[in-house]
């Protein structure tokens, strides 16, 4: 009877001390693979346009980058560090320089949750010069992050001459993202409280006009020339941005599903091996569990024995 007993109960009572120590979330210092990436984002508004079509994902293209970001970091490891920055016209803002992930996590969530088209400080978009805006700062941080350089590739104004980026191949790793589709779709016009008031117009775009006229689409333009009532339209400019991986010795992937992101964030190739601060919560917790279990899957054969 003793036998019978004493093994789930010594098993019961190891459980409640590996529970408890779980609970505690220890960490001991492992070799693993881990990366750091600063994340720079097109607040332009023709992220605003809406193809996406993922059901329980934003349609616009701000807000599905913005949800596959935050996919991306959430599945990194522990260890890995993760910078924001914004851009629009010529320059890129950082909003924070990499931030550990796991430590970090609320932080993080809070700052990206809260970027729109709203926090652009100019209309205009030149995709080079914001490029080499972030592999400036990319190329000053001492260890270097790696880029991810999401972006529809717009330009707006038109330029017939494509600046050059100011890199050597290889000076930077990482990635362009190219969001959105190469189907061409209207720019929503949008008030300063988000409110849709239509679509933007060739003529609003392309005819000579103010900053301000362009970010306050609630601004009366109808006296512009050549107001022909023609959707300005946008639509992934994907050779564009390809081009400028190429030249910059940088990968390209199209932004279709968050998880295809996050897992190409996770290759080897672009992490490094770190002895990092390793939670072994989960293990303490398996090993519980199986030890509440075991009892009742593998009799004790002395407990047989007794009985016989």
């Amino acid at each position: 009877m003793k036998a019978r007993v004493g093994r789930p109960f010594a098993g019961l009572a190891a459980a409640a001390v590996l529970t408890l120590l779980a609970w505690a979330d220890p960490r001991i210092p492992l070799e693993r693979p881990v990366f750091r990436y600063l994340f720079v984002l097109d607040i332009t508004q023709s992220m605003n346009a809406r193809d996406y079509h993922l059901e329980g994902l934003p349609a616009d293209r701000l807000g599905f980058a913005k949800a596959a970001i935050r996919r991306a970091i959430t599945d990194l490891p522990c260890g890995s560090q993760a910078g924001l920055g914004l851009f629009t016209t010529q320059n890129v803002e950082l909003l924070f320089e990499p931030l550990e992930v796991c430590r970090h996590a609320g932080v993080i969530e809070d700052v990206l949750e809260h970027v729109d088209w709203r926090m652009a400080w100019a209309a205009d978009s030149f995709i080079a010069q914001g490029l080499n805006a972030a592999l400036r700062i990319v190329k000053k941080r001492d260890p270097a992050p790696r880029l991810v350089f999401l972006s529809d590739g717009q330009q707006t104004p038109e330029d017939p001459v494509r600046p050059e980026l100011k890199i050597k191949p290889g000076e930077v790793q990482g990635l362009i993202v190219g969001v959105g589709d190469v189907k061409p779709v209207p720019i929503p016009r949008l008030d300063r409280e988000n409110r849709p008031l239509g679509f933007w117009e060739k003529a609003d775009i392309l005819a000579p006009v103010t900053t301000t006229a362009y970010l306050d689409a609630s601004a009366d333009t109808s006296h512009r020339r050549g107001n022909d009532g023609s959707l300005y339209l946008s639509w992934l400019h994907e050779t564009e941005l390809r081009d400028f991986a190429d030249t910059a010795g940088l990968g390209y992937l199209r932004l279709d599903t968050p998880e295809r992101l996050s897992l190409a964030l996770r290759d080897p190739a672009l992490g490094e091996l770190r002895v990092v601060p390793t939670g072994i919560g989960w293990t303490l917790a398996l090993i519980a569990w199986l030890l509440v279990i075991w009892p009742h899957l593998v009799p004790d054969p002395r407990a047989r024995h007794v009985s016989g």
